[in-house]
């Protein structure tokens, strides 16, 4: 579902392109399409980092260059307005809630799912073009501010739930 088996063709089709891909989170063996053990393996062979659970993530951010999503769906992924808020670049596939993260070609790139040439061909775009990196982080980070503030996520909910309850004739409920 989070399209580990394209980031991993990609990183192993890039090892020699001086950039590192870490993945970021707990290992999960009982949710469906988890990381296999020999998929894991093959990663880390090909020069993936898994860092586990993290509580730093903060630190991880500054760190990184470029922040690669390749689910195959979304609902409204955290993880990407973390990075976008963190004044990185998102490269993620064309996916309902991605598509409401990145602006294509303005905070980030856009590629279709399981789309390994097309996300090679962005990272190696970005890894040879910092000022692109910078300019699209900027973007990414100014959309971030402006759209993302868990406060107006909530209240968009909130009306979104409100409109949906009155389209069944059942009456809202004002939060205290």
């Amino acid at each position: 579902e989070k399209g580990y088996p394209a980031v991993f063709e990609t990183a192993r089709r890039m090892a020699g392109d001086d950039c590192v891909f870490v993945v970021v989170g707990p290992d999960d063996p009982d949710k469906a399409g988890a990381v296999t053990a020999r998929e894991r393996a093959a990663a880390e062979a090909a020069g993936v980092r898994f860092l586990g659970s993290r509580d730093d993530i903060v630190d991880l951010y500054s760190a990184f260059d470029v922040y690669l999503l390749a689910s195959h769906r979304e609902g409204f992924p955290r993880s990407a307005m973390e990075a976008s808020a963190m004044g990185l670049p998102i490269v993620a596939t064309d996916v309902r809630g991605c598509r409401q993260v990145v602006t294509d070609g303005v905070t980030g790139a856009l590629v279709a799912v399981d789309d390994v040439d097309a996300m090679i061909a962005v990272l190696r775009r970005l890894v040879a073009d910092p000022a692109r990196r910078v300019e699209w982080g900027a973007a990414a980070r100014a959309k971030a501010l402006a759209d993302f503030d868990d406060r107006d996520v909530v209240a968009l909910t909130l009306r979104t739930y409100d409109w949906l309850l009155a389209s069944r004739s059942v009456p809202a409920v004002t939060p205290a």
